[in-house]
């Protein structure tokens, strides 16, 4: 398997277990999802960046915390 498959590989999982935990509480802040996921914060930004693009969740600043609410289906 090559390094660009495993890395996509591992991107897809990552997008799964962040889902999940969404699907469980609808949303939730970054650090929550980071502690979680076992994720740095660059880490899971990138992670968020790539689903609010593709419409899969919402991110919206509020104060100092960023909210990540999954979209679609409850």
């Amino acid at each position: 398997m090559t390094i660009c498959m495993e890395r996509e590989m591992k991107q897809m999982a990552d997008e799964a277990l962040v889902l999940d935990l969404l699907g469980r509480e609808r949303s939730a802040t970054i650090e929550d999802l980071m502690s979680l996921a076992g994720m740095s914060w660059e880490q899971m930004f990138g992670l968020i960046d790539r689903l609010s693009r593709s419409g899969s969740v919402r991110l919206t600043r509020v104060g100092a915390d960023y909210y990540v609410e999954k979209m679609g289906r409850a």
